[in-house]
């Protein structure tokens, strides 16, 4: 049989029956006990999870502080970079050297009669010259800053008088060391040498002090007076392939400059009437000339002590066009060479820059050439500073009115339709 009989001959139905809601307390009540047995568990987690949160609230208060001081020290970090920004800035500045060398090889570059004739007086005014022009040119050109000129002239004195003798310039020669002394005297950094009588004593010289002078960190701008020689282009490249090309600066003093010197393509001054613009050799005799004196320049040069020193070279402008400035620049002067000298009614004494040079040719085109005005052949042809053909080629609106300065029939042809 399935089941068992309750003991003692008790029956199922006599046993009491337990009624629903003491069932429910019942387990409820365990519920309850079950509850009171974790309480103290619950307790013990609350205060690790309360330690642990006031743990938290350390580390994110010491993080915080440390986020504050770190953006203080950013702050700090970007001023330290400005002022030292700022502080490399003025090192560059300083890093572009105060100092303007001018080397001069006085064999090739030599001073103006008029100069050399007015002995120390002389030498006083060419000093004069040469540093108001250098100044104002690299003022106008480079940098406005208060910078130090340094002069040095080396030559061979016995060779140079030797030819000023022999082309007849005797009256110079008891000038010239009062000259000399003259310009030294100009100003502490200015100096004038005798090198000897040693073949190219004064090309050694040049040469070493480029070398030295130009890898000084002083050292601005190097200018270089021995523009007449190719026996200087080697040395010069060198400088250039170095990487201080920026560094130099050509002085004109004859002329026409050598053409290796030319070919470099440097920048270039010119102080108009400082030096003789050609060779003593190829100076042509004049008939006027006295005492077997025949001048270098184009105008009248006077030898005497009295003769008043050069004007001081005068800048363009620069609010007024090159063919408009006051007074007007001689054209034949600053193109090629004026024959009229010291005479000439236009004015000589300006600094150009190769800039200006380059507009005041541009400008000169504008003329018509007076010889192929005429019908005539010009001698210089194409390297005429006027112009052979109307810029204005073939749009002409002058021509079309007839008021054309340019009045020749093939001054409106251009040279590509002339030529088919």
């Amino acid at each position: 049989m399935e089941g068992s009989l309750p003991a003692s001959g008790v029956t199922a139905s006599a046993l009491p029956t337990q009624h629903p809601v003491e069932l429910c307390l019942d387990n409820l009540k365990d519920e309850v006990l079950n509850v009171l047995r974790n309480e103290a568990s619950y307790k013990d987690t609350i205060q690790r999870l309360e330690t642990e949160l006031s743990v938290y609230k350390r580390a994110y208060a010491d993080v915080d502080l440390e986020l504050k001081a770190a953006q203080l020290a950013q702050l700090e970090t970007e001023t330290i970079n400005r002022r030292l920004e700022q502080e490399c800035q003025s090192f560059k500045k300083q890093d572009k050297g105060h100092r303007i060398v001018m080397l001069l090889d006085g064999d090739g570059a030599i001073f103006s009669p008029q100069f050399i004739g007015q002995g120390q007086k002389g030498g006083h005014a060419a000093a004069q010259l040469l540093s108001d022009a250098t100044l104002q040119y690299i003022a106008a050109n480079y940098d406005s800053r208060a910078l130090q000129l340094w002069v040095y002239v080396f030559f061979n004195k016995r060779g140079l008088v030797d030819a000023l003798r022999r082309a007849g310039f005797a009256a110079l020669i008891g000038k010239f060391e009062d000259f000399v002394l003259g310009f030294n005297q100009a100003t502490e950094r200015f100096l004038m040498v005798d090198v000897g009588s040693t073949k190219e004593a004064a090309d050694a010289k040049l040469k070493v002090y480029l070398e030295d002078e130009i890898r000084l960190p002083e050292t601005f701008k190097i200018i270089f007076g021995g523009c007449h020689d190719n026996g200087y282009v080697a040395n010069l490249h060198s400088q250039i392939t170095a990487g201080f090309k920026d560094k130099l600066i050509l002085l004109r003093s004859y002329t026409e400059m050598a053409g290796g010197i030319a070919a470099l393509g440097l920048p270039t001054l010119t102080i108009p009437d400082l030096f003789m613009p050609h060779k003593i050799e190829d100076i042509p005799s004049s008939p006027t000339s006295t005492n077997g004196f025949n001048p270098p320049l184009s105008g009248k040069v006077n030898l005497g002590v009295d003769t008043p020193p050069p004007v001081t070279p005068r800048l363009l402008n620069p609010n007024v066009a090159i063919q408009k400035q006051k007074p007007m620049l001689c054209t034949l002067y600053y193109m090629k060479s004026c024959k009229f000298g010291a005479g000439c009614k236009f004015a000589h004494d300006y600094v150009l820059t190769d800039a200006q040079r380059e507009d005041l040719a541009k400008f000169t085109k504008k003329t018509p050439c007076p010889t192929a005005l005429s019908g005539g052949q010009c001698k210089f042809g194409t390297g005429c500073c006027y112009g052979h053909v109307c810029p204005y080629v073939p749009n002409c609106f002058f021509l079309k009115q007839g008021k054309c300065k340019f009045k020749q029939a093939n001054m409106h042809t251009t040279p590509a339709s002339s030529s088919g």
